[in-house]
């Protein structure tokens, strides 16, 4: 009986003593060697990696189908792959990542120009490279400053800006795994687009794809760089995870073709807007219809 006694008083002396040392812990000064914009350390973006997906054989890949899509920033589900135009600390836009990272050598740019958008085929682009080959010539008209009352004609340079890109293309594979029964979504490049103004006239002359990334290599990129939350600060999304979960808006513009064409080649208007309909319900009947008993 007294060795209970003596059990139990040892074991409430033991919970006190655990209860105090918590509570003078938790009110503890936090000790601050330098300036942070935060309340907090923020560890958790940096060590984050890619979601990894599931291993997919060719055995099985029972039906595949390749789409190109359009994501135009001006939608307002898109706007946190375009804001902040100006980086705010870690905060920065996709384009402003994307292009700080191609800049540093992290990642490989390949080139927009030629007639394919195949990987194996298209050939890398080195940075210095690519930034004059987007720097642009515009032409205005200002006064002369020798004769106000005269305007003359002159040619300026732009330098490429990541915030003039409003567009990206997404190649990806729609692919159903009869292994997990499951579709599975594969993608495997973005372009950035860019409007093309005519330098003389002004006038616009339509989209021109910039160069493309290849969506595995820029995945770890992708990972440690957050997209702003208007729902919680504190649980911001990583740019990996709004392409992986779809959180983005988009429109097909083509898919895989014996004449490789884009919608645009053979429709225009409300015909393209109803043949992109077509095609992404095309993909979305072909899953429902498997379970059709």
């Amino acid at each position: 009986m007294k060795k209970n006694i003596a059990i139990g008083s040892l074991l409430i002396v033991l919970l006190i003593t655990v209860k105090v040392a918590t509570g003078q812990q938790g009110n503890q000064v936090q000790l601050v060697t330098e300036p942070k914009d935060k309340a907090y350390d923020r560890a958790h973006i940096n060590d984050l990696k890619p979601i990894p997906y599931t291993y997919l054989r060719e055995s099985d890949v029972f039906w595949e189908k390749r789409v190109w899509r359009s994501v135009d920033f001006n939608e307002k589900m898109n706007h946190p792959l375009y804001f902040p135009q100006t980086p705010q600390g870690r905060w920065r836009s996709f384009m402003q990542v994307v292009w700080d990272a191609m800049q540093n050598g992290e990642i490989t740019a390949y080139e927009a120009s030629g007639s394919t958008d195949n990987f194996e085929e298209m050939l890398p682009v080195p940075a210095s490279q690519l930034s004059a080959k987007l720097t642009t010539q515009q032409t205005i008209r200002q006064p002369d400053p020798n004769n106000p009352d005269v305007f003359i004609t002159q040619t300026v340079e732009s330098p490429f800006e990541p915030q003039d890109v409003k567009f990206i293309w997404i190649k990806e594979d729609w692919i159903f795994d009869k292994q997990r029964s499951e579709m599975q979504i594969r993608i495997i490049g973005i372009c950035p687009v860019q409007e093309d103004i005519d330098p003389t006239t002004n006038v616009f002359r339509g989209y021109k794809p910039l160069f493309w990334l290849y969506y595995p290599e820029i995945r770890p990129l992708l990972a440690q760089n957050e997209v702003y939350n208007s729902g919680n600060s504190a649980r911001r999304l990583t740019y990996d995870q709004l392409f992986l979960q779809r959180r983005f808006s988009s429109y097909i513009i083509k898919e895989d073709n014996v004449f490789d064409r884009r919608i645009d080649d053979y429709a225009s208007g409300m015909d393209a807007l109803l043949e992109a309909e077509r095609i992404k319900t095309e993909i979305r009947d072909f899953e429902q219809e498997l379970w059709v008993y």
